[in-house]
């Protein structure tokens, strides 16, 4: 339960700012602001956080490794936009856009591990860093919506899946 709510408020924070700091494909004044750039920063830590988690369901050490590079890329990249949008240090752009890389590339990995390790209804939990990977790429556009989008399927199948993988434990015992 826990889980699934953190996985829901993951959706509703990246909205939420989505919302509030209305992005453009132009550099904006509100950008360097203190509460936009610890806003925008914690929301890409809350991913370092529940992306790991989204793994857990899924067998197996690749799963959780894979997770655990996203985490990184996206604590990285979380750290550094303070420093290079908050305290202007222009050249720590660079570690944000490899922290950036770092996460989407783990994004697409994880997705496509989910795929192929994932069992049955596991499988569906792909459409989770997938959609993360979208909202990130089509961020200005379409960024909050995607993202509530794929952390409330998340959310949706934390509650589900538990509860499915008691049901066939329970009916396969005679």
């Amino acid at each position: 339960m826990k889980q699934a709510a953190l996985f829901a408020f993951v959706g509703a924070a990246f909205l939420a700012h989505w919302v509030v700091a209305d992005p453009s494909y132009e550099g904006s004044a509100s950008q360097s602001e203190w509460a936009y750039v610890l806003f925008f920063s914690g929301v890409i830590l809350l991913l370092a956080l529940a992306v790991p988690l989204l793994a857990r369901p899924v067998d197996g050490r690749l799963a959780t490794r894979v997770s655990l590079v996203v985490a990184a890329g996206a604590s990285l990249g979380s750290i550094a936009n303070i420093f290079e949008d908050g305290l202007q240090v222009g050249w720590v752009f660079f570690v944000f856009v490899l922290g950036s890389a770092i996460m989407l590339l783990g994004l697409l990995a994880l997705t496509i591990v989910i795929v192929l390790t994932g069992r049955g209804s596991q499988r569906l939990l792909a459409f989770v860093p997938a959609g993360t990977l979208a909202a990130i790429v089509l961020y200005v556009p379409a960024g909050g919506p995607l993202m509530l989008a794929s952390w409330v399927i998340a959310a949706t199948l934390a509650l589900a899946l538990p509860a499915r993988a008691t049901a066939l434990a329970t009916s396969a015992t005679p």
